[in-house]
């Protein structure tokens, strides 16, 4: 029984350092370079919104509006810190953690969710979905801010591709599940199409993927206008 248990504590960082990778192989599709911008189209019933995403090394990002409604409008995200940048205003208006849950595309949704950078990996085990020969992840929340607690996340082993993902709440309830599209290649690297994200109550949202283009984004890009910070 000793032997067992000494066998089964030796395995556990093995299956952790198999998590991360798993996590990192995964997260370059929505972050193939350390710097970067992409165009993203949100599709909901009756209405669609472009936006274009920048994001940094460190995680940062910031959302411009591109379609009619939206242009001229910006969200910014630093390190857990959201900001709503509005035409015709000087100063940012900080968005709460409550206002982030709002809606199947909350900002950290959109711009990014880094699995390996707001995630810890606690179990990893071979799981099928739909028929196809997957590894599910249990993933636990690192810092306070992250709304979602606990994230299962079904990953294929062909070629470490993310099927599904759902993200629970402290209590154990679902609070949105997504989907992910197949990749598709541009520059040489390997980048997610699209996502689809649903919440518990049945809303969802479609976000499309498209104008990758690596680096060229400008570092004052990540400033807060009128303020110090």
């Amino acid at each position: 029984m000793r032997r067992f248990s000494l066998l089964f504590l030796a395995t556990l960082p093995l299956l952790a350092q198999s998590g991360e990778e798993i996590l990192a192989r995964v997260d370059k599709l929505r972050h193939p370079w350390p710097v970067f911008s992409v165009e993203l189209t949100m599709k909901v019933p009756k209405a669609a919104q472009r936006w274009k995403v920048s994001a940094r090394e460190n995680g940062d990002a910031r959302l411009d509006g591109l379609s009619e409604k939206e242009k001229g409008r910006a969200v910014l995200l630093r390190g857990d810190e959201m900001w709503l940048l509005l035409p015709g205003t000087k100063r940012p208006v900080k968005v709460t953690p409550q206002q982030r849950m709002m809606g199947p595309a909350a900002g950290g949704d959109v711009a990014r969710t880094r699995f390996r950078e707001d995630y810890s990996v606690q179990a990893v085990a071979e799981e099928p979905l739909e028929g196809q020969a997957c590894w599910r992840l249990e993933l636990a929340a690192k810092r306070p801010a992250l709304s979602a607690r606990q994230v299962v996340l079904w990953v294929a082993k062909e070629g470490s591709l993310p099927q599904k993902a759902e993200f629970r709440l402290a209590s154990g309830r679902l609070a949105r599940t997504a989907r992910f599209g197949p990749p598709v290649q541009v520059h040489g690297q390997p980048v997610l199409s699209w996502l689809e994200i649903e919440e518990a109550g049945g809303a969802a949202v479609r976000l499309t993927f498209g104008n990758w283009v690596r680096g060229g984004v400008a570092p004052g890009a990540f400033d807060l206008p009128g303020t110090d910070r």
